[in-house]
């Protein structure tokens, strides 16, 4: 039987997208509204902000649902898929957004901090992926597009949890795609760098934007947007799987 492509019947399709309340995850949940998906709108804890993700979406005539949970507890990301398959339908997309990343130096960075970062960035996504793949694999195609950072690509300091997840991602990623690939599910990684995006104050105390423009050649910040029309351009990148689309405005060049 010849497999379905995610291009056909596009408002049939279901995208999950986790840590989607503000920023860059709001902005993918949002662009995948626009191009006719049904979106499953996850966060954490702020309900407040999920929920109004998801009537933006559907003042614009979309399908979404909120979906709190907390991606790191594995229990709570698995019924957060049953949730949506319930709801939704099966997730044809899933977007592994949500992060956390304080900021600590190497040698006081305590093994709770280290498990609750790794929990929510690496983990999350594995037990999500693993929920969701049985489903892509009926419906005979899949696509999940794990977020990454440039952390993973150059090192930060004070963050080798976050470093350590972003790199992990890229592992997940290109084994993923060797296995599912037969599946016809495409599995590839999106990378942003210096984001203009909302940041919690006591994780980056000293985030100033305009010191990081002479580093970018485009002499810009990046936009939430910018990295979700790349999540978008995915959704119909039939050839393109395991991955690495940096966006950036050229300040990594691999």
């Amino acid at each position: 039987m010849e497999s379905e492509n995610l291009s056909s019947q596009p408002e049939k399709r279901v995208a999950l997208v986790t840590g989607a309340g503000r920023n860059i995850g709001r902005a993918i949940a949002l662009d995948f509204a626009r191009v006719g998906l049904a979106v499953a709108v996850n966060s954490r804890s702020n309900r407040t902000e999920g929920e109004a993700v998801v009537r933006e979406i559907e003042a614009m005539g979309g399908r979404a649902m909120y979906v709190q949970a907390d991606v790191g507890v594995p229990e709570e990301a698995v019924d957060a898929a049953r949730l949506v398959e319930k709801e939704l339908g099966p997730v044809d997309v899933l977007v592994n957004n949500a992060a956390v990343r304080p900021h600590t130096p190497f040698l006081e960075t305590s093994l709770e901090e280290w498990n609750w970062v790794i929990g929510v960035g690496l983990t999350g996504p594995f037990v999500l992926t693993q929920a969701v793949v049985p489903g892509m694999i009926q419906n005979g195609a899949g696509l999940v597009i794990n977020i990454g950072g440039r952390d993973g690509h150059v090192g930060m300091a004070k963050r080798i949890h976050g470093s350590s997840v972003k790199a992990g991602l890229m592992g997940l990623t290109k084994s993923l795609a060797l296995e599912l690939g037969p599946d016809n599910i495409r599995v590839n990684l999106v990378v942003p760098s210096f984001i203009d995006t909302s940041r919690p104050k006591e994780w980056y105390p000293n985030w100033e934007a305009d010191s990081r423009l002479d580093k970018i050649p485009l002499r810009r910040l990046g936009r939430s947007e910018d990295i979700a029309r790349a999540c978008t351009y995915l959704l119909d990148a039939e050839y393109v799987t395991g991955q690495t689309l940096h966006v950036n405005g050229g300040i990594i060049m691999p």
